[in-house]
């Protein structure tokens, strides 16, 4: 009897056992196809969005090219500015890399920011060249055959079973013939007249592939060279010096490192792009303005001539201090260095040029065609003027620009500094300037 009570209790316990795998099993297999049924939607949908943005920015295109007036261009401007944002966030979504995907993002990027470039120009009076009318072709041409090549591939995706394949073509890393991403490939292969847009804005293609101003001629140093330098920049013997990762891009450089430091030193020229150093800063000992010397001292030192301290910000016990270029009278906002400064010891913790490295260059400097007096009419009213400066300031292009820079209050006595052309009169930015305990700051 006692034999036959254990043998129920055991099918009883491997029955429930079994029933909660089961149960398990099922719940699973319930969610994975939730799972699977949301990817697809999301997928489907944003195929649906970017088929979408790709064809109104096709239309908004052509009528831009027989557009003749500023109100006219710059409604189509916003509506292009709009739809590749769209396009770009629907693009996001799918499921294909950036590295196939290059002259899509490039082109979403940049249509919509050419095309306020040029609402901008319209506005200030400015005619539109036939080259710049000409681009505005190409784009057109592009976002057709960009649209025209998504809508086939959304044919495509629209079949039974079509994101499910892809997922699995996704989880199994199949070659890249067999997924979305080459498909959007194939599209960008027939892309053979893509214009290079030189333009006033971030995605213009001389940012993307510019290179510096300093280092253009200067020649290739050795990697000990490098570190030789390295080590005077941090005043320690070149053997500490450990190999670290080098930098490609705009500005190759030598990577080192030591202990808590990393340091990069251009393969052009040999200049110190950027070192820090991380350690924990102690008990204060030193104010702004002992940190400001300190960072002066390191900067003559180290072959820096002729720059002016601007704002700065402290975090953790460092003080970071920004420098710009002094050009005569005309502060060049464009070349900055940076150098943060530990208010323990006052060593320096930190030094960043590359601002400094890009567009330091020699300058001729035009006498202004206005005087102060001239461009502060330009003002609000709602401003007090405390006083005037000429600078040069950086555009969203890497270009620059010549102002009057002029320090103000507003309304609510908060400190704002407004930049306006000396040649043109035209606003080129405002910037408020943030003071709190930690430094000063603009935004």
């Amino acid at each position: 009897m006692l034999r036959k009570k254990l043998l129920v209790k055991i099918i009883s316990y491997t029955a429930a056992a079994f029933a909660v795998v089961m149960g398990y099993a099922i719940q699973s297999n319930y969610l994975m196809k939730q799972y699977r049924t949301k990817v697809e939607y999301t997928y489907s949908s944003s195929l649906e969005d970017l088929s979408a943005g790709l064809n109104n920015i096709d239309v908004a295109l052509k009528k831009g090219i027989y557009s003749g007036t500023a109100t006219q261009l710059s409604s189509l401007s916003a509506q292009l500015w709009k739809e590749s944002g769209t396009a770009k966030s629907a693009l996001a979504q799918l499921p294909a890399s950036e590295e196939e995907l290059t002259t899509i993002n490039r082109f979403l990027s940049q249509v919509g920011d050419y095309s306020l470039y040029l609402s901008k120009k319209v506005i200030s009076g400015e005619d539109i060249t036939d080259e710049q009318r000409d681009n505005l072709t190409k784009l057109s041409q592009a976002a057709n055959t960009i649209s025209t090549g998504v809508s086939d591939v959304r044919m495509k995706y629209e079949e039974q079973g079509a994101w499910t394949s892809e997922m699995s073509t996704q989880l199994s890393e199949a070659t890249i013939t067999e997924g979305f991403g080459y498909s959007l490939t194939e599209i960008e292969d027939t892309l053979t007249d893509y214009p290079t847009l030189v333009y006033d804005g971030p995605f213009s293609d001389n940012i993307l592939t510019g290179e510096s101003k300093m280092l253009a001629d200067a020649q290739d140093v050795s990697k000990e060279d490098a570190r030789n330098i390295a080590s005077t920049a941090l005043d320690i013997t070149p053997d500490t010096l450990q190999d670290d990762t080098d930098e490609d891009g705009k500005m190759p450089s030598f990577g080192f490192k030591v202990d808590n430091t990393v340091i990069s030193v251009t393969k052009k020229g040999g200049y110190v792009v950027y070192f820090r150093k991380d350690r924990t800063v102690g008990e204060y000992q030193l104010t702004y303005d002992q940190a400001v010397e300190k960072a002066q001292i390191y900067l003559t030192e180290h072959g820096y001539e002729n720059l002016e301290q601007s704002y700065y910000f402290t975090d953790e016990g460092m003080c970071a201090i920004n420098f710009a270029y002094k050009y005569g009278v005309t502060t060049c906002y464009t070349d900055l260095i940076k150098v943060g400064v530990a208010l323990d010891t006052g060593e320096v913790l930190m030094f960043e040029a590359r601002g400094y490295l890009m567009n330091h260059e020699a300058r001729t400097i035009a006498t202004p065609k206005y005087t102060a007096d001239e461009a502060q009419e330009v003002l609000s009213k709602q401003l007090t003027v405390i006083g005037s400066d000429l600078a040069i300031i950086p555009t969203a292009g890497e270009e620059e620009r010549h102002c009057w820079e002029f320090h103000c209050t507003g309304q609510a006595g908060e400190e704002i500094l407004v930049y306006v052309n000396t040649v043109t009169l035209q606003e080129e930015d405002i910037l408020i300037l943030l003071k709190t305990d930690g430094g000063t700051l603009t935004k």
